[in-house]
């Protein structure tokens, strides 16, 4: 027997607070009381006459026979090994007398008397009339499922019992009582939405089974969604007052920005190798859409999505050199990318000025102060890390001390030079060669229609 079925089970942790009286009572008269296994319980409402219904008391004249102590105790239940058997009730429940319950477990404690009372863990609620579609042990709650947005969590959170649901409307009417104006930092205003979060998780956790409770995937998951939930509810309020705070930041990296774009830098003047200076339009979408995420996983799954396919990219570039060129060893090993930081941030800073996010310092503090789900594995942290870094880098860059672009990277092809880049295609050995390569076949078939 765990005690942990009967510390976090519904049931008897609303008989030991909501029913005290009761509990006491049973305790004192050493009376036997049944506690239906958490996951038989969803959807139940734990009222006055389910516990009475769930306490017996020995039959006054059959031996070995119990009843209820409702005040309509006239179902009459007898222990048979294993199980709990209902063996007559009056005529108006007109119930199948042949009900039986399982008994999972059995503990026994002492009274203030030192006399033995028992409290049994059964399946399921011992009187049928309780049992319904949506206290079936079948109607689980699925946990191989991923939680990456609002509507996610929602789906999620959804699933779980109606008393569990019922928390949420308590939520929301706390979260409207947050008026911003008390707290004096972004750091103190998470502290509190952070202890809020392990609050609700902690109450919608005693209500789920056993099972569910022991599942590290399902406290993950409730974890993750309840965090989004609140982040979500909260996001219009939170990011305004961000926004308007750092609007000075903001406003001088945009400018920084547009002074790069419209100078038309590529990555090898941002310090990446000549021969990885590609364009990278996967990532440069990806981050464009940063401003459209909202709450700070969106955004922190965004930010390592566009690292992710800059990573991407250049590896595939390098396959197709590879490809290319897979009897010329000494050309393919010098262009290996080992995706080091140093490598990576020139490039994404040249992704950040492609893409032109409109307010990217609100977006790392946001991420840094109210995400609270992330952990080593998954690499949000670092993503994170690596953009603060590069942002870091733009404060400080200004255009004229950027010396010149290589003449091999090119943001326009002449067409000139269009013809001799494809005369010269056996010579592709960088993913640069290849990818202008592959823009002046595109735009010699254009020019054929």
């Amino acid at each position: 027997m765990d005690p942990d079925e009967i510390v976090y089970n519904e049931f008897y942790h609303t008989l030991r607070n909501e029913y005290r009286r009761k509990y006491d009572l049973a305790l004192s008269k050493c009376w036997n009381i049944c506690v239906p296994a958490g996951n038989s319980l969803r959807g139940l409402p734990i009222t006055d006459e389910f516990v009475d219904d769930h306490i017996l008391k020995p039959h006054p004249e059959i031996p070995h026979h119990f009843t209820s102590i409702g005040e309509d105790n006239s179902c009459l239940y007898k222990f048979e090994n294993t199980s709990l058997k209902l063996i007559e009730e009056n005529e108006s429940t007109k119930v199948n007398c042949q009900h039986k319950v399982g008994i999972v477990s059995i503990e026994k404690g002492y009274n203030k008397e030192f006399q033995i009372y028992v409290i049994l863990v059964m399946e399921m609620p011992i009187h049928p009339k309780y049992i319904s579609p949506n206290s079936r042990i079948e109607d689980e709650v699925k946990l191989n499922c991923s939680v990456v947005s609002y509507k996610d969590a929602r789906g999620f959170l959804d699933q779980l019992s109606d008393q569990a649901n019922t928390q949420f409307d308590k939520l929301k009417s706390t979260l409207k009582q947050i008026d911003l104006d008390d707290f004096n930092s972004s750091e103190e205003l998470s502290s509190m939405l952070q202890d809020l979060t392990r609050r609700y998780w902690a109450i919608i956790m005693r209500k789920q089974s056993l099972c569910l409770q022991r599942d590290a995937r399902f406290q993950k998951l409730l974890s993750t969604s309840l965090e989004v939930f609140i982040m979500h509810f909260m996001y219009d309020k939170i990011y305004y007052l961000l926004s308007r705070a750092l609007l000075q930041e903001d406003m001088y990296l945009n400018k920084k920005l547009s002074q790069f774009f419209d100078a038309g830098i590529t990555p090898d003047q941002l310090g990446a190798d000549e021969s990885l200076a590609i364009s990278l339009p996967a990532a440069i979408v990806e981050l464009a859409t940063l401003d459209a995420r909202e709450g700070p996983l969106e955004k922190s799954l965004c930010l390592r999505s566009t690292l992710d396919l800059i990573v991407a990219e250049v590896k595939a570039a390098i396959a197709e050199v590879q490809t290319k060129t897979e009897n010329d060893e000494i050309t393919v090993s010098s262009f290996v990318y080992t995706q080091s930081t140093d490598e990576l941030i020139p490039l994404l800073i040249y992704v950040i000025v492609k893409s032109r996010p409109k307010r990217l310092v609100t977006d790392l503090h946001y991420i840094k102060n109210f995400l609270w789900s992330a952990s080593p594995r998954d690499g949000l942290s670092d993503s994170l890390c690596t953009f603060e870094a590069a942002v870091g880098i733009l404060f400080h860059l200004e255009v004229h001390d950027l010396p010149g672009r290589s003449r091999k990277v090119k943001t326009e092809l002449p067409i000139g030079e269009l013809f001799d880049v494809i005369a010269r295609s056996d010579q592709d050995f960088t993913p640069l060669d290849r990818q202008i390569h592959q823009l002046a076949t595109m735009l010699e078939k254009c020019t054929q229609n």
